[in-house]
């Protein structure tokens, strides 16, 4: 028989949030449910919904617990209109990596529920990738003002960039794991970045 919790709220509710975070980075958002979680927690189901409207919201409060944490926004911004456009993007890029090494758990909580449908993916997006990306297209529309940048949808070209940053951290070990050659993140970054920053520059003041 269960025995009655003496916990209190909060000690109870980041005890859950703790549990949750190393299943749905174990098993992914639909390999975990409400009944693991409360098993692994010693508690019953209904103690998790004291906390938690559903999964969903507990793996919405998950994935905002770990942007909180990295802040990513706030920590982008003293780069605001600094350097020229490929040290804007090696910024970036090392940031990425950065987070990559720091919070392990966080990108293979982005490995394994990037490709739900719904809310899963929406979440990873907005809280951990769109930061990144509003940064650089604020740079690229500022920089087009200028003429540094030539004509590009700044949207739609940071959403690839970011996206080829975060592949390269997320996806570095199953790539080497397939082929003979290395991979290394970092040198990837390196190989990449000028070929990117040549196709934004504006050739007319190059």
């Amino acid at each position: 028989m269960m025995m009655k919790s003496t916990s209190r709220p909060a000690d109870r509710r980041q005890q859950i949030l703790r549990e949750a975070t190393v299943l749905f980075t174990a098993n992914g958002y639909d390999g975990t449910s409400i009944r693991v979680i409360a098993k692994s927690c010693g508690i019953t189901e209904a103690a998790i919904y004291r906390h938690f409207e559903n999964k969903e919201n507990l793996y919405e409060v998950v994935i905002g617990d770990k942007a909180r944490q990295h802040d990513i926004t706030r920590k982008l911004a003293p780069n605001k209109g600094q350097g020229s456009i490929e040290e804007v993007l090696t910024v970036i890029a090392e940031h990425i990596l950065s987070l990559a090494d720091s919070d392990p758990q966080l990108m293979q909580l982005m490995f394994r529920n990037s490709f739900q449908d719904g809310p899963v993916a929406r979440r990873l997006f907005q809280d951990i990738r769109m930061p990144y990306i509003d940064f650089l297209a604020h740079e690229l529309d500022e920089r087009q003002k200028t003429g540094e940048v030539c004509e590009v949808n700044s949207f739609t070209s940071s959403r690839c960039f970011v996206g080829m940053v975060m592949d390269c951290a997320l996806n570095t070990g199953v790539w080497t794991r397939l082929t003979s050659e290395e991979f290394v993140a970092a040198k990837v970054i390196c190989n990449n970045v000028p070929i990117f920053a040549r196709g934004l520059m504006n050739s007319a003041v190059s």
